[in-house]
């Protein structure tokens, strides 16, 4: 299937669109995924991030100031899909938007997509309080985990913020991570969904079945059993997926 199905029964569903990638384990290689498939049936998809990111090599990046003048909007608004960041931290770190700049694409674009957190890489996190929300106008959240998360210890290695997570959910460094403890973790409001305003449409993502299959499996059918959003598993660089039961 089209990685955009699992959000959109067609492409004219994902007009007016604004749709927040968060978790760990592909989100940036979603949001430029589902920006190609998007731009090939609307003139003005629009990617960015309201964090850090690392430079793309998909699509080139411009920055928000270009945007914040009449001309340099026009000519910006010619380029699909079009990859704003907020400025240069350093030549393999890009600084995200605000909040606002990202309202401000959102009203000249036909689909918006954004990542909200950042995970360093690794499949499972814990969120900070000053991590950015997922804002009140978008549309859509995805929430995306890494399958590699299945039977991790709760340390650096594939955990962002080790310490943190252990003091969020009570657990010590040597406790290895279930599919139902991860699924509680992304179901929760003291996890990610303390991310997500009550009215956006969640979808729940596990990647990375062509790698870890038995775990994707079992990750999945957990979630699907404590959430009524729906839970699709796969492989983004693939751009396959299937709905869990």
């Amino acid at each position: 299937m089209n990685l955009s199905k699992i959000l959109f029964q067609n492409p004219d569903d994902a007009q007016q669109a604004c749709v927040g990638i968060l978790g760990g384990g592909g989100k940036t290689t979603l949001l430029h995924a589902l920006a190609d498939e998007l731009s090939q049936s609307h003139p003005n998809v629009i990617i960015s991030s309201l964090t850090k990111a690392g430079v793309s090599t998909i699509h080139p990046v411009h920055f928000y100031p270009e945007f914040d003048s009449e001309e340099g909007r026009e000519k910006l608004l010619t380029i699909n899909p079009l990859y704003i960041m907020g400025g240069i931290e350093h030549e393999e770190k890009l600084l995200g938007i605000s909040e606002e700049e990202l309202h401000n694409l959102y009203n000249v674009s036909d689909v918006t997509l954004f990542e909200c957190d950042g995970a360093r890489k690794r499949p499972i996190k814990a969120h900070q309080p000053f991590d950015p929300m997922i804002p009140h106008y978008a549309t859509h959240a995805v929430i995306v985990v890494g399958a590699e998360a299945v039977g991790a210890r709760v340390d650096a290695k594939l955990v962002h913020r080790p310490e943190l997570f252990r003091e969020t959910w009570d657990v010590n460094a040597n406790f290895e991570l279930s599919p139902a403890f991860i699924a509680k973790v992304l179901t929760s409001q003291y996890g990610y969904l303390q991310k997500v305003p009550p009215d956006t449409e969640v979808t729940y993502l596990v990647n990375k079945v062509d790698t870890y299959p038995t775990q994707a499996l079992e990750l999945a059918q957990a979630l699907s059993r404590v959430s009524n959003s729906p839970v699709y598993y796969g492989s983004i660089e693939q751009g396959e997926f299937k709905l869990a039961y």
